[in-house]
């Protein structure tokens, strides 16, 4: 096994069927890292801010000398973490920030122990590098079926359904937030989830991607706290265009299952405060009223037709090539598959309305 790895490879492996060891701290690694790479820390957030402190004041040979004071009272158990994973896979690489010093002594103590590991040459920085660019020279074999179409119609679940057989971009999921107002509602990953983690999820979903030809929803350059990639998002906002239309009771009744109001009053409250600016006193007080009172079916009608339909009426009328008309999530999800099939046959995207 090579000594060095580059990212080219592990792209190309497309980051499966092999063990990948992030070697850096528990808050380096929370914040982003290589897809499918499990964290073995060799030193804790604790302990690398402590080095970094003796490097700044006294010097590296100081901070050497305090890291292997610091490391050699756990080594044994930092190897057998390592040996697990190369006990699962063929070859196993470890990386750390720029693929200095953490991760060559992890991989000379692997080695030492009799384990086969290589190093990811550049680190974690030539993964961000990676993503960057990923994005920056976006690939024009990436074409979308763009679904676009008012709040509560269902287009993530939609989304959710097709991919176990047709290629998906799921932004919403990729950022957790489900792109309103209350979108971070029921999103348990909504407080850590930042730029370079949604930037990495998107860049994994597509290099995953079984064609060409994807499905994706309608969003605006903002999901949450995130911001779509500019050249992903001139690519999708130009792609065959699917206005959904469900009538207005599945929208009230996929959105109070979507939300679940009787279980997140608290949020529910907080956010309507937050968009009270935005609209009448009148319906203000009468939504209010609504969620006090537990009339929730009126709850989401009155912010539906009121607030949402009002505001993004027009997001979507950019490009429709097609008008999907449903009663349930079944039903659209059968008609895409047919639309997806019949585009992709297609070298020349036609009106299809």
């Amino acid at each position: 096994m090579k000594d060095l790895i580059d990212i080219v490879y592990l792209e190309n492996k497309k980051y499966s069927d092999m063990g990948i060891i992030d070697v850096r701290s528990e808050g380096e690694y929370d914040l982003d890292h290589v897809p499918n790479a499990v964290n073995i820390p060799l030193l804790d957030n604790e302990e690398r801010a402590l080095i970094g402190t003796i490097y700044k004041q006294q010097g590296p040979k100081e901070a050497r000398l305090k890291g292997v004071e610091v490391v050699s009272p756990k080594l044994v158990s930092f190897i057998d973490g390592i040996k697990n994973i190369t006990e699962k896979y063929k070859e196993t690489i470890i990386y750390c920030w720029r693929g200095g010093l953490r991760s060559e002594a992890a991989v000379t103590f692997s080695r030492l122990a009799g384990l086969t590991v290589s190093r990811l040459e550049g680190g974690y920085k030539s993964y961000r590098n990676r993503v960057v660019s990923f994005f920056k020279e976006f690939d024009q074999k990436y074409r979308f079926i763009t679904l676009y179409g008012p709040t509560g119609s269902g287009k993530t679940e939609i989304l959710k359904r097709l991919r176990s057989e047709y290629p998906v971009l799921n932004l919403e999921e990729c950022a957790c937030h489900k792109g309103s107002i209350f979108g971070h509602i029921g999103e348990a990953g909504f407080y850590s989830i930042n730029q370079k983690i949604f930037e990495s999820k998107i860049y994994y979903s597509l290099l995953h991607a079984k064609g060409g030809l994807m499905f994706t929803e309608g969003e605006s350059k903002k999901v949450g706290k995130v911001v779509i990639p500019e050249k992903l998002f001139d690519r999708f906002t130009s792609g065959f265009g699917v206005l959904c239309r469900p009538s207005l009771d599945f929208r009230i009744a996929f959105t109070i299952n979507t939300y679940k109001p009787e279980k997140n009053l608290p949020e529910i409250f907080d956010a309507l405060g937050r968009i009270k600016r935005y609209m009448s006193k009148e319906t203000y007080e009468t939504l209010y009223r609504a969620l006090e009172n537990g009339e929730f079916g009126r709850f989401v009608e009155i912010i539906l037709v009121k607030y949402y339909d009002p505001m993004y009426k027009f997001a979507y009328q950019k490009k429709i090539d097609y008008v999907l008309e449903y009663d349930s999530i079944e039903e659209a999800v059968e008609k895409l598959k047919g639309l997806y099939d019949e585009v992709n046959s297609c070298s020349v995207i036609t009106n299809y309305q």
